[in-house]
């Protein structure tokens, strides 16, 4: 059957990236994928709807995705709505319905399917001369999500929008408010997980893409620092909270919500929002450890981007956190401290001990828990001094 893979892995080989994904077009993908399936000992995945099917497979080196689509045009009833999908069309009318010339590029790859590669825009130009040209001026009104992939086609493949394109980007924002929460999410996730992702969310702010989305994404000085510090990819959930982290509470909230951000993405940013919050003077008073130490992992990465002046208290809670109290709940209940709340009480004591180095040994530990049993626990907050 006439197969040819098109769009990405096309464009990436061209400029010698290498392919991050696979996609092929040809007129029956269901048939494909389940021949794809049984030969690759993979799995067949079938969406009739869209004319589209996909293969997954996982062996043991790494997971890999075929993608498969029926050649198609496709309609939009209204701005950002689901397009409506027309199968049976030629490879030059597919072509023709794709977002920046680019990506509508194919590579023939069966006799039947035609020798070499189809070029109908000039996308090859385009990429040799570092140039993003959308292809239809409706095309940001039709699915916004498309200025989301101009930010990361540009930064990835380092483009710069032509004057037709950069005119259709900046009209186009006025758009994202048709796109929902869920599919807001995906995009920015997807911007995350580039190579250069801090240079495509700096686009998406240039071009007033992330203030279209919300006003609290828009990059503030504290943000563009910290994007500075970033290197490579970064977790979907970091880069929230160092847009977000620095924000009021109620900004904090709305800008979560509008991008149907997932709960643990919520929570770093409310976290990293917390450890902001603490004193930042070192050394740490033991609340604010024990307060710290209720964040997540992805807070403290934006934290650390954000703020330098709070790296000593990460420091210092990393080494909180490794210490442990030197006996453990039974053993100090037999050395004589009921098992009520001042068991607890007895743990946290021994454990900040540890941690300033008061207290070196097992045997040490238990001297002084019997001297509590006798005497009673100190009553007085921090007993422990830094």
């Amino acid at each position: 059957m006439p197969l040819w893979a098109v769009g990405g892995p096309v464009r990436d080989l061209a400029v010698g990236l290498p392919v991050r994904d696979l996609d092929l077009a040809t007129p029956d993908p269901a048939a494909l994928a389940e021949v794809l399936a049984a030969t690759l000992d993979g799995r067949a995945h079938v969406e009739p709807r869209f004319g589209t099917a996909s293969v997954t497979g996982s062996p043991a080196k790494a997971p890999w995705r075929v993608d498969l689509a029926a050649l198609r045009t496709e309609h939009y009833v209204r701005p950002g709505a689901l397009p409506t999908v027309r199968l049976g069309a030629t490879i030059e009318a597919d072509l023709a319905r794709r977002d920046f010339t680019v990506n509508a590029v194919a590579l023939a790859l069966t006799a039947e399917a035609g020798r070499g590669i189809l070029d109908p825009f000039g996308g090859l130009d385009d990429l040799a001369a570092g140039r993003l040209r959308v292809l239809h001026a409706a095309s940001f009104r039709d699915d916004a999500t498309r200025l989301w992939r101009a930010a990361r086609f540009a930064a990835r493949l380092r483009l710069r929008p032509d004057t037709e394109t950069a005119r259709c980007i900046a009209e186009g924002t006025r758009w994202l408010d048709a796109i929902s929460a869920r599919r807001l999410w995906r995009e920015f996730a997807l911007v995350a997980a580039e190579p250069r992702a801090t240079a495509a969310v700096r686009l998406l702010d240039r071009w007033g893409i992330l203030a279209a989305a919300h006003p609290a994404l828009a990059l503030d000085e504290e943000s563009r620092a910290a994007l500075g510090r970033a290197r490579g990819p970064l977790p979907a959930e970091v880069l929230l909270a160092l847009l977000l982290a620095g924000r009021g509470a109620a900004d904090r909230a709305a800008a979560v919500a509008r991008l149907g951000a997932p709960r643990d993405a919520a929570r770093a940013v409310e976290d990293a929002a917390m450890l902001l919050a603490l004193p930042p003077a070192p050394p740490p008073a033991f609340a604010t450890l024990e307060a710290a130490a209720r964040s997540i992992p992805t807070a403290r990465a934006a934290v650390r981007l954000l703020d330098l002046d709070r790296r000593p208290l990460l420091t210092a809670l990393a080494r909180w956190e490794r210490t442990s109290a030197p006996l453990a709940a039974a053993e100090v209940a037999a050395l004589g401290i009921a098992p009520d709340p001042r068991l607890g009480a007895a743990l946290a004591e021994l454990r900040r001990a540890r941690y300033v180095g008061t207290l070196s040994s097992a045997p040490a530990a238990r001297a002084l828990v019997r001297r509590w049993a006798a005497e009673g626990l100190p009553t007085a907050p921090e007993r422990i001094r830094r």
